[in-house]
């Protein structure tokens, strides 16, 4: 039975950006998934079918084909990975459920993370950043495991402080109203505080750019490609990767990763279990 979906195909990809930067998702990552999707709508359309009257039969469908055009594997996982994206914007994540490639069921592409030396070396190259607001952004993003949109709006009283135990707790705000606290380890504590007293402004904003004004998600990408050579989402993969391989609960890695389905924390099982094997 199909499925049905409101709008034009324009408007349920309009939809669909919308979805994805509630959730906090990069341009450069909602420009991909969209036009995955609008790729997918041309298919549709070219075999007299429409994406606002979806069905399970069409996803499969169009996997097949993509197989018949000899696709890698890696593509047609990310492809399904899209469209299951898709699906659950628009409520309906059953569409997905039972999809098979020829031999088997496709998998959700595993996120890219830091391996151990990396994080090392990540590390060491931050004692030689002359830049305090940097280094605290690196250790942010890596032990809270933040979006970029996330560490942006973050205010300096988003900070709990413990002076004894020199720990502490900060509120994350997502894009879309939510709220969860993340724990802050000495190590990031430390850094934030050598920040924050090397401020002289009185600005509200945790994070300031160079000009006195709350950072920008782009200044920060920017920063850390050009010093650091290493994308945010990487360092939140990581953050996400250690809970799951020291055996936090999937649905606490969840919570403190801002998840909304822990199916998407299910992605770094296997990526545990490949560290462990």
């Amino acid at each position: 039975m199909d499925k049905k979906c409101a709008g034009t195909t324009k408007d349920v990809i309009d939809s669909f950006a919308v979805y994805l930067s509630e959730k906090g998702r990069s341009e450069n990552t909602i420009k991909t998934y969209c036009g995955v999707i609008h790729s997918f709508c041309s298919w549709l359309e070219s075999r007299e079918k429409m994406i606002t009257h979806l069905s399970k039969e069409d996803i499969q469908a169009y996997i097949h084909f993509l197989e018949a055009e000899k696709r890698s594997i890696s593509t047609i996982n990310k492809i399904f990975n899209t469209i299951n994206t898709f699906a659950r914007s628009i409520s309906l994540p059953e569409l997905t459920d039972t999809v098979q490639r020829t031999n088997k069921r496709i998998d959700y592409v595993a996120p890219d993370y830091l391996k151990e030396t990396e994080v090392q070396e990540l590390l060491n190259r931050s004692k030689k950043d002359q830049s305090k607001r940097n280094v605290a952004i690196v250790f942010t993003l890596l032990y809270t495991g933040v979006r970029v949109s996330e560490l942006c709006m973050l205010n300096k009283t988003d900070i709990k402080l413990n002076a004894k135990s020199q720990t502490g707790q900060v509120v994350v705000r997502s894009d879309n109203g939510n709220e969860r606290m993340i724990p802050l380890s000495k190590e990031l504590v430390a850094k934030l505080n050598d920040y924050l007293t090397s401020r002289t402004d009185d600005h509200d904003a945790l994070f300031v750019s160079n000009y006195q004004k709350r950072i920008a998600t782009r200044t920060v990408q920017h920063m850390l490609k050009e010093e650091y050579n290493v994308h945010p989402h990487k360092l939140r993969h990581t953050f996400c990767h250690d809970l799951v391989r020291k055996g936090v609960d999937l649905s606490i890695v969840a919570q403190l990763s801002g998840h909304s389905d822990v199916n998407v924390t299910k992605q770094y099982l296997d990526l545990a279990d490949d560290v462990v094997s």
